[in-house]
Parts: C-alpha cells; sequence; structure tokens
C-alpha cells in the first residue's frame, strides 16, 4: 500500500465534473473507517504461479495504455457513465450502498475530492476464482490506497488476499474469491498533511478474473457392457471426456443444469473408465472411475449326454463360471468351469427319463438359458424268473421288469414273445415242447437294453 502509481490515464481537463465538489458530502463519509481498513492490511508480495502471468501482463497494459479522453471546459464528459473506452465514477459514492459498478472490460476513472474523500466500487465475481484489482494515478497529488472486501468490511471467509505485484508504477492485488459481489474503497491517504488534488489528478481501478477452480468430480451413473452412452452430473456447461486408460473413448459438453451423455463404444465388463469435467478456462476436475458391469448373461451351456448309470454330469459352458444342475426345481449339484469352460459336476445317479437342465451363472450373478437332457437308460431289465413249464404247457409265465419286452427262445429260435405288465408279470403264448427242451427267457426295456437270459428245462406234466 501506499505506492504511488503515476501514469498518463487521461488528458488534462478531463473529470471537470458536472457535480460540484459540494455535492460529494465528504464529511459524512465512510474515510476513517476505510482508511483504518485499508492501513491494517497487511500487504505480502505475490508469489509467482499463483495466477496466470498473462492475466496480469493483460491488466497492466489496460491500466498504462489508457487512452486521452478529451473534454471542453467545465462540461465534461463526466455527466455520462461511461465512453467506449473507460467507466467514470459518478458520485455519490461513498459508501457501500452506493458503490459504483465496474466492468472487466473497460477501467474506471475517477477523482479524490474533496477533502477526505472515499469512492467506492463494486465487482461481480462470476464464479469461484482468483480477482485481479489493478489501480495507478496520474499525479504526485495522490497517495492510492484500496483493497478488494466483502460488504461493511465483513470477513466471512469469501475472498482471500493472495498478494500483490507491482508493474511500471502499477498496483495489482490478487484475491482467491468465492463467487459473489465485493467492493473496492478507494482514498487519498495523504489527506490528513494537505489537500493538494485538483480536478486535473485522477486515479484508474480496473478488475479482471480468473476462473482458476477445477471443476468438481463429475458423478457417473452405472455403466454396462451392453451400454453405449455415459451419464451422469459435471459443471454446467463444462466438456465430460470419458476415457479407457490412455484412451479417450468420447466428450461431450454439460447442459446448463450439469447433465451430460457421452457416446462410448460399448466396453467389455471390468474395464475401468475415467469420466473427467473441463471448465471453458481449461481448468480440469480429477477423475471419477467407474468400472464397466456385467449383465450380459451366459451362453446356453453344452451338455454332453448323461444316462442312468452317470455320477456326473459334464459339458462346456462360460469359462470360470458357476454350473447349476436342476431336476425340476431341485438342485441336485453344483460346481464351476475350468479357464477353457469344461466342467464336470457330481450328481446323484438318475433314473432313466429324468429331464436334467445345467445352467451357468457368470461372476456378476447373470444366469444363461438353461440347457435340458433327458438321462438315457443304459441299464439293462433284471434277469427274469420263470414259472414251472410242463410239456403240455403253452403258457411261459413269470416276472420281469414292467413293461419290458419278454422274449422265449429254444437256442437261437424265438418261439414267442409278450409285453409285461404293470407289475411285472408276463404270459408268453410258445408251442407246447419236448420233455427236457431247455427255454431261456429274455426281457428287453424301451431303450433296447437287453438282460440276461434265465433258462428253466421242460418237465413231464
Amino acid at each position: 500500500m501506499r505506492k504511488k502509481g503515476i501514469v498518463s490515464l487521461v488528458a488534462v481537463g478531463l473529470l471537470a465534473l458536472s457535480l460540484s465538489v459540494g455535492t460529494v458530502k465528504a464529511e459524512g463519509n465512510d474515510y476513517e473507517l476505510s482508511k483504518k481498513v485499508v492501513e491494517d492490511h497487511v500487504e505480502k508480495p505475490l508469489r509467482k504461479g499463483i495466477v496466470d502471468s498473462d492475466a496480469l501482463n493483460k491488466l497492466e497494459k489496460e491500466i498504462e495504455g489508457s487512452k486521452s479522453v478529451k473534454s471542453s471546459g467545465k462540461t465534461s464528459i463526466m455527466g455520462s457513465s461511461s465512453t467506449s473506452e473507460y467507466i467514470f465514477e459518478q458520485e455519490y459514492n461513498d459508501d457501500f450502498d452506493y458503490a459504483n459498478a465496474t466492468s472487466y472490460e473497460k477501467p474506471t476513472i475517477g477523482q479524490l475530492l474533496p477533502l477526505y474523500d472515499v469512492d467506492f466500487h463494486k465487482v461481480v465475481v462470476p464464479k469461484d476464482g482468483v480477482l485481479l484489482v489493478g489501480g495507478a494515478t496520474n499525479s504526485y497529488a495522490i497517495d492510492l490506497l484500496f483493497i478488494a472486501t466483502e460488504y461493511d468490511y465483513a470477513d466471512t471467509g469469501k475472498l482471500e488476499y493472495l498478494g500483490t505485484e507491482y508493474e511500471d508504477d502499477i498496483e495489482i492485488q490478487v484475491y482467491q474469491a468465492k463467487a459473489g459481489t465485493y467492493y473496492v474503497p478507494v482514498l487519498d491517504f495523504d489527506n490528513d498533511y494537505y489537500d493538494d488534488n485538483t480536478e486535473q489528478d485522477l486515479y484508474q481501478i480496473a478488475t479482471a478474473f480468473v476462473d482458476n477452480v477445477a471443476p468438481s468430480k463429475p458423478t457417473v451413473n452405472k455403466v454396462d457392457n451392453n451400454d453405449t452412452v455415459v451419464t451422469g452430473k459435471a459443471e454446467a456447461n463444462s466438456t465430460v471426456i470419458v476415457k479407457n486408460g490412455n484412451t479417450q473413448l468420447g466428450s461431450a459438453v454439460a447442459t446448463s443444469k450439469g447433465d451430460f451423455s457421452v457416446k462410448i463404444k460399448a466396453q467389455k465388463n471390468g474395464t475401468t473408465l475415467t469420466v473427467y469435467a473441463k471448465d471453458s478456462a481449461g481448468n480440469s476436475s480429477s477423475g471419477t472411475t467407474v468400472k464397466v458391469a456385467d449383465v450380459i448373461p451366459p451362453a446356453k451351456p453344452v451338455i454332453n449326454r448323461v444316462d442312468n448309470n452317470d455320477k456326473a454330469v459334464t459339458g462346456k459352458a462360460e469359462p470360470t463360471s458357476y454350473i447349476i444342475v436342476k431336476v425340476g426345481s431341485k438342485v441336485i449339484g453344483n460346481g464351476k468351469t475350468t479357464s477353457k469352460g469344461t466342467f464336470t459336476t457330481a450328481i446323484p445317479v438318475q433314473k432313466a427319463g429324468t429331464k436334467v437342465t445345467v445352467i451357468s451363472k457368470d461372476g456378476a450373478g447373470n444366469l444363461s438359458p438353461g440347457s435340458t437332457v433327458t438321462v438315457v437308460d443304459v441299464v439293462a431289465p433284471s434277469k427274469p424268473t420263470i414259472n414251472r413249464v410242463d410239456s403240455n404247457d403253452k403258457v411261459v409265465k413269470g416276472k420281469a421288469e414292467a413293461f419290458s419286452i419278454v422274449t422265449v427262445k429254444v437256442g437261437s429260435k424265438s418261439i414267442g414273445s409278450a409285453t409285461a405288465y404293470s407289475n411285472g408279470t408276463y404270459s408268453v403264448k410258445i408251442p407246447a415242447q419236448k420233455t427236457g427242451t431247455t427255454l431261456s427267457v429274455t426281457a428287453k426295456d424301451k431303450a433296447g437294453n437287453v438282460s440276461q437270459a434265465a433258462t428253466i428245462r421242460v418237465v413231464k406234466p
């Protein structure tokens, strides 16, 4: 503070004010309070890298490169609040409630008249970022003091002073600011000693804003291996980028409400996607990661033949998936496929004709369609029993497997056959056989399995 910056702001006589000195109400303004607050402000040098040097240089040039403005005597253009190059202070602006609005596009030019005059200017910070306030004067009669502050000099933590830089008699103060409205009180420190200000002694205030705050991490909705878009929420109007490792899969601009939808190619389950948001100033958020979920069920398993001797079901399914074997709704076995997809799952021996269903379940819990096989009958019927047969009998009776075909032979010649009843009894018509003839009887089930032969010798009546 109290660094006097002198620049050729405007031509002599610029601020021959249309409002008289007496209307400023200097005696009742906030000069003493403002002076104390500004003096108590502890100045520190601005560390390099806190704000982009281009922003500082641009603000310095804006102040330094002010063009002369012509005025005609006491009829000044100060009757108007601005020209194409400048904004001019408008009295009464001696307290917070009457502060003049500043512009990031134009510098503000003012006078500090009469004695103890203090001018207030307000600046609107559009979003969290860096506020730069630059000041200079064209006169040794002004020892320029200014700071940025909250309304009524409150300190709620929204405005953090970062430091001051001086360059070519121009002072630039830098603040980290939350979005909101702030105020710049401006005063002449040497008023306590003498009042030598004239209408030709001018000061200039200019402001700039730098967006240095990265957007918050985006929120990302679930992504599965069927999805061809990634959706979620990010900073409004930011550019949302989706990456797989270092490979960019897609990008899109978030809406004014922050919703985004980025088109991508469907990704494999388990793939880790990273989503960033980049604002218009180039600030990039930290990445939000999401793992692609598996919602695609495994393919139908392939099942090898199952017979009524088997104690295991074998086949192929999705590698490293879980195998569930069912009969109806009852689970009769479970296991896991190998890395090549083969499986062998133990089960209890099932009756011929039983329908066995095999389902594959992947690590995400997706179930395949079921594959069903019917248990094949490979077990031959038991050896039939034969009742006594004499040389007068024209029927052979006994018991065999229910519904099996019972055949009676003499040697290799069939002499009769019949189907066993549901209770297993049978009655096979044959020609009467001589005493001593040996008969053999077999039973053949529906699957074609033939039992061992039972034999009997024909006896006398």
